[in-house]
């Protein structure tokens, strides 16, 4: 029996639209971690965050996007290693 994934709702299941949920992620880790004052979570915050660019670089590396997809995954890439800066 074949069965389909299911996603939730309000997700996009292509790979740019999951690439561009795990920047938002990572976006979201460094603000947590910029706000904490726990070393712990700061640690945590920041490997997790650096772990979604790393991961955006070589998707954008393998494929080739172009057009709304390319503007929008680059100004995600863009605000987190600004805020990846911030927390150096």
């Amino acid at each position: 029996m074949v069965t389909k994934p299911i996603f939730a709702e309000g997700r996009n299941p292509t790979p740019v639209g999951f690439v561009a949920e795990e920047l938002g992620l990572g976006i979201k880790f460094c603000e947590v971690a910029l706000s904490s004052g726990s070393v712990a979570t700061w640690d945590r915050k920041i490997k997790n965050a650096q772990r979604a660019h790393e991961m955006a670089l070589r998707f954008v590396y393998d494929f080739r996007l172009s057009g709304p997809d390319a503007r929008r995954i680059n100004q995600r890439i863009s605000h987190l290693e600004t805020l990846l800066d911030e927390l150096k």
